[in-house]
């Protein structure tokens, strides 16, 4: 049984069925309030105030902010911890599950419903006892020396600079060691953990004491550490893998940008982009299915015809997902909110928008808060010429998990959607037959 530290703010992510979001004087946020206006400004949580009174809720991301009073900001998600991991699986972020935990029972054992960032500070740990209990190893580096004596390479260009220091001579030597970036990776990693497993187990902490004193001699001198951690995932040693992913979400951030800069006080999952990546993701898995085939990026893109530059948003629509079939054009747009059956009237225009910039027979909004198998609902059916425009609206299960959510998504690809003027009425909301799943 864990227990939250008093001081921190937990807030549930919008949508998180009964759960009620944080609740609590502006006065006692003292110097963390202007942090938390720029969170909800960025769009990392959102933000009511009345008079003294503050509520604050997730938006699209989860897990946790070290606020400058050293307080912690925890937000909690509606999809289970383990599940993300697959989407992150899925997505190449992150090693299956069942590649490298051996026992299915260890799982639950390293998240017990935790929060994700606990749930991936344990598994950190679980992968890190195994690196040092079984793979732990060293390499050949090149180490930096100045020795009165000469084995290695003369580093001529320190020579030329300490002439007067003869006869120590500057050297470059190739050294066994531990200090490889593979090992100073996880002891940066490792550091974070105290953060990130601060309201977990006594024994938790027992763990992570244990290891920081056996990894407390590996170098931690990296001049760049992101370029250090993306390295590290090219050519890991082996048994080595697992504790290197997790390390990258520990110390990136656990953001799905690879051009992010270090994580460490901020350690959150965007679950928008998530969703964005991982429907770009299915739709391409299920090409040869389906039929359906992802357009290339550059043509998910097109330009108003006054720009004032090639980069000014306001004249530029880009989709999120394009796919043709046979002469057919079906545009895709993700929605990460609970908006499914009351969608907005900005995302409607936003379809039709789409529909005439893309040339698309179909528009779809995507929601991932669909129950197994999912839902469809027609919004606009519209003749433009000799075709049919249809635009609805998609709910595929998320936390469900990526296999199930595919097969959803497939169901709706094969879902008939007449393109004769004169095809009969549909209802307004169908759930996809499960025989086609």
């Amino acid at each position: 049984m864990t227990s939250r530290r008093p001081d921190d703010i937990e807030c549930f992510e919008v949508g998180s069925g009964h759960q009620l979001p944080w609740n609590g004087s502006r006065r006692a946020l003292g110097d963390d309030w202007t942090t938390i206006e720029s969170l909800a400004n960025r769009g990392v949580i959102q933000i009511e105030t009345r008079d003294d009174r503050v509520v604050i809720s997730g938006a699209t991301r989860v897990g946790l902010i070290v606020l400058p009073s050293g307080r912690r900001l925890v937000i909690r998600s509606k999809i289970p911890s383990l599940t993300l991991l697959e989407w992150l699986a899925y997505l190449g972020e992150f090693p299956s599950l069942s590649s490298w935990l051996p026992d299915p029972g260890v799982a639950a054992q390293a998240t017990e419903q935790a929060d994700w960032h606990r749930c991936i500070g344990r598994l950190f740990l679980y992968a890190l006892e195994q690196v040092t209990r079984s793979h732990l190893q060293k390499d050949y580096v090149a180490i930096a020396s100045d020795p009165p004596e000469i084995r290695g390479r003369i580093d001529t260009t320190a020579f030329a600079r300490r002439l007067h220091r003869l006869p120590r001579v500057p050297q470059i030597q190739r050294r066994r060691t531990l200090d490889t970036s593979f090992n100073i990776v996880l002891a940066l990693a490792l550091d974070r953990l105290p953060v990130l497993l601060a309201d977990g187990r006594a024994s938790d902490h027992r763990r992570v004491a244990r290891l920081r004193e056996q990894w407390a001699w590996i170098s931690r001198g990296v001049t760049n550490p992101v370029a250090e951690v993306t390295a590290a995932q090219w050519a890991s040693p082996p048994g080595y893998r697992a504790a290197l992913q997790l390390a990258r979400l520990i110390l990136i951030g656990a953001v799905l940008d690879p051009i992010s800069t270090m994580g460490g006080q901020a350690f959150t999952l965007p679950l928008a982009a998530m969703w964005e990546r991982a429907l770009r993701r299915m739709l391409g898995d299920l090409a040869d299915e389906t039929g359906w085939h992802p357009v290339p990026d550059g043509q998910r893109i097109r330009n108003w015809d006054d720009p004032v530059g090639r980069d000014d948003p306001k004249r530029r629509l880009m989709a999120d997902v394009i796919a043709e079939r046979a002469g057919a054009r079906w545009v895709l747009d993700t929605k990460y909110k609970m908006e499914y059956r009351d969608e907005s009237r900005l995302d409607r225009f936003q379809m039709c928008a789409y529909a005439v910039a893309f040339d698309a027979d179909r528009v779809s909004l995507v929601y991932p808060t669909g129950s197994s198998p999912g839902l469809v609902r027609d919004l606009l059916r519209a003749t433009i010429g000799n075709r049919t425009l249809c635009i609805d609206s998609l709910a595929l299960p998320m936390a469900a998990g990526p296999e199930t959510c595919r097969a959803a998504l497939a169901a709706v690809a094969y879902f008939p959607h007449s393109s004769r003027a004169d095809a009969p009425p549909h209802p307004d909301t169908r759930t996809i037959p499960t025989s086609q799943l």
